[in-house]
Parts: structure tokens; sequence; C-alpha cells
């Protein structure tokens, strides 16, 4: 009999832990791409940057920033 990982118990705590690493981890990263990205446009990093839809835009520099951080952030997630 082989060894299987985990495929016949059903662990919604399990499940709700990978949840919250991952998004944990998504908004960490995220953050810190805001916060290198924000060193080049002399701007620094605010809970506003991520939560708003707001500053998303090409229209102003700190969009621009924005925008960039979260294309970097999806494609190292």
């Amino acid at each position: 009999m082989a060894a299987q990982f985990r495929s016949y118990v059903w662990d919604p705590a399990l499940i709700v832990a990978q949840m919250v690493l991952l998004q944990a981890g998504y908004y960490s990263s995220l953050g810190l791409w805001l916060a290198l990205l924000g060193t080049l446009g002399s701007t620094g990093p605010s809970l506003h940057q991520v939560f708003s839809d707001e500053i998303l835009g090409f229209s102003t520099p700190p969009g621009r920033l924005s925008v960039m951080a979260f294309i970097l952030n999806a494609l190292t997630w």
C-alpha cells in the first residue's frame, strides 16, 4: 500500500490555514514591491496603495508605480 499525502482526510483547518498563508504571502510581497518601487518614485508605501482602486491608473506617477507593483507581484506569485 503506497503512502498518500492526506488524500483521504477532509481537513478544513488545513484548507483555511493554506488560504491564510497564501493571502499573507501575497500581500507581504505586494508591500515589498510597493516599497521597492516607492523608493524609485520617492513615495512611501501606504495601505491606500494596496486597498484603494482610485490610485490604480496611468494618469499619475504613483498610480503607474502601483500598477507596476501589482504586475510584478502577479508575475512573482
